[in-house]
């Protein structure tokens, strides 16, 4: 959907106040554009949490993770360091927010690792990973990961 002319952003702002599953983009010509939230995600390079475990990460500033949960689910995160990564180096951390960018969790932290199980509503969500290396250096192998298992209650 594309709003152009005077008053988009007006306009735009009415329509997002029981949208929450959409972003406007405002394009060079004042022309508001409004997108699914997966489709920002895919641009800006967020990642999907798949239930399992997920891709490998390097250890670097935030990840974030997003998804939706369509009924009650009990979720619970776990972060496991590669082989290479020495838990005495790293320590990482989660923060969950919710659609309108609460802090719905935090990650327990447990050896530099950290996770969490909590009861989620339905709505979007995003998952904050900041990875911190204690010695100062991060080597190009020191990598994390993610086992997520979700369960509707």
């Amino acid at each position: 959907m594309t709003i152009s002319g005077r008053g988009a952003a007006l306009v735009t702002v009415l329509l997002l106040g029981g949208m929450g599953d959409v972003v406007a983009n405002e394009n060079a010509n004042g022309a508001v554009t409004l997108d699914p939230i997966s489709v920002v995600a895919e641009r800006e390079g967020v990642l999907p949490l798949p239930e399992g475990p997920s891709e490998h990460q390097r250890i670097m500033d935030i990840d974030r993770y997003v998804f939706d949960i369509e009924e009650p689910t009990r979720m619970e995160v776990r972060t496991h360091l590669w082989a290479a990564t020495s838990p005495n180096n790293v320590v990482l951390r989660g923060t969950l927010y919710d659609e309108n960018d609460n802090v719905v969790a935090e990650g327990r932290s447990m050896g530099g690792r950290f996770a969490f199980d909590r009861t989620l509503e339905p709505g979007y969500y995003a998952l904050d990973v900041k990875g911190q290396f204690l010695s100062g250096t991060q080597g190009g192998s020191q990598r994390y990961y993610l086992t997520t298992r979700m369960d509707a209650i």
